[in-house]
């Protein structure tokens, strides 16, 4: 006979799920950071190197590290399975373990056209995680990010000062780019044809310009940026470099691109720049191509989450946010645009033109 306290099976595992659910969040800052891990100790580039399957033994060999803790090494390739970046097979009766990649743990490699390894070590690294502990404190003001709060400036101002981690920044940038990049040429490459000019605002290093003149080479491109970002970015034949404010003043162009740009700031201070951009195209050709975040709250769409937490990454780190449908109607409709399209491309982002 059964207590009378007994609880229902269906009950009990709704409770063990539920813990599961925050555990795995709570400890989801481990997941962010084992593979940080993985790529500083460049464990995805070792085992291509090695005809795609390494044994425990041989890798600790081969890391950069003068003495490996192979029981370490061991509980930290485990995890890598469990999440599903490595493959695990038993060879030698099952004495020992080889190690593969997985589809996914292909982006983990440095020299691969869509590698994730900038976009991993910039978004990582310690001094851009402090911010994330001031939320609270965020949302006490409303001029005030929780990454002033933290760091005692802002992010602009810190990446200005510290001309190690505006490279980070910068490299992190070019490689999220560098993911974009293809899609955006195969989805939207219409975009840029019959353009005889193109700015860049605020484009880093110079990854996407130089890609977009790569495969149209007939556009006279521009990079505009600050004049610390320009100062550090690369030389590029056919690219004309300017630095300037882009609250000021932006290059004349036929075109004007802007990418990821806007979600780093207000609204208020969006429609600035999009007015600057609008006087820089002309009125009748003109456009500026906003490739951007278009979220939508209760989509079902695999990258949902991901879109949503980059609007938190905003919060934290620059007072932006990422925009809705509506949102960018509102905004372009106050800057003065008289008509826009959106359309959605096979990544993050999708791409806006807006029409003066």
């Amino acid at each position: 006979m059964g207590s009378l306290d007994a609880k229902p099976a269906e009950t009990q595992e709704l409770g063990i799920k539920d813990q599961a659910q925050l555990w795995n969040i709570i400890y989801g800052f481990g997941d962010s950071l084992v593979l940080r891990c993985a790529v500083e100790i460049g464990i995805a580039d070792i085992i291509k190197n090695n005809n795609g399957s390494i044994t425990l033994a041989q890798l600790a060999s081969q890391l950069p590290i003068p003495i490996v803790n192979s029981d370490y090494l061991y509980r930290i390739l485990r995890y890598l399975v469990h999440m599903n970046i490595l493959e695990q097979e038993t060879c030698n009766g099952g004495v020992d373990k080889v190690y593969s990649l997985k589809p996914v743990g292909t982006l983990l490699l440095r020299d691969a056209e869509r590698s994730m390894v900038p976009i991993i070590l910039g978004l990582t690294q310690k001094d851009f995680m402090v911010p994330w502990q001031f939320m609270k404190e965020g949302l006490e003001s409303e001029s005030t990010t929780a990454f002033e709060i933290g760091m005692g400036m802002t992010v602009w101002k810190f990446l200005e000062g510290h001309p190690d981690q505006s490279q980070l920044f910068n490299e992190e940038m070019a490689g999220e780019t560098r993911l974009l990049t293809k899609t955006l040429f195969e989805d939207c490459g219409d975009a840029f044809q019959g353009l005889d000019s193109l700015v860049d605002v605020g484009g880093g290093n110079g990854t996407l310009i130089m890609a977009i003149y790569e495969a149209f080479p007939h556009i006279k491109c521009t990079l505009y940026d600050l004049p610390h970002v320009i100062a550090n970015s690369h030389e590029y034949p056919n690219i004309e470099k300017v630095s300037g404010d882009m609250f000021k003043s932006v290059p004349s162009a036929q075109a004007v691109l802007l990418k990821m740009i806007l979600h780093d700031w207000t609204d208020e201070e969006c429609v600035n720049i999009l007015k600057k951009c609008k006087e820089a195209i002309p009125k009748e050709t003109g456009k500026v191509i906003i490739v951007d975040v278009a979220l939508e709250e209760d989509s079902t769409h695999e990258l949902t989450k991901t879109r949503l937490l980059l609007d938190i990454d905003m919060l934290v780190t620059t007072g932006g946010r990422e925009r809705t449908v509506d949102d960018w109607e509102n905004l372009l409709k106050r800057a003065g645009f008289r008509s826009h399209k959106i359309r959605p491309i096979r990544s993050i982002q999708s791409v806006i033109e807006a029409f003066p």
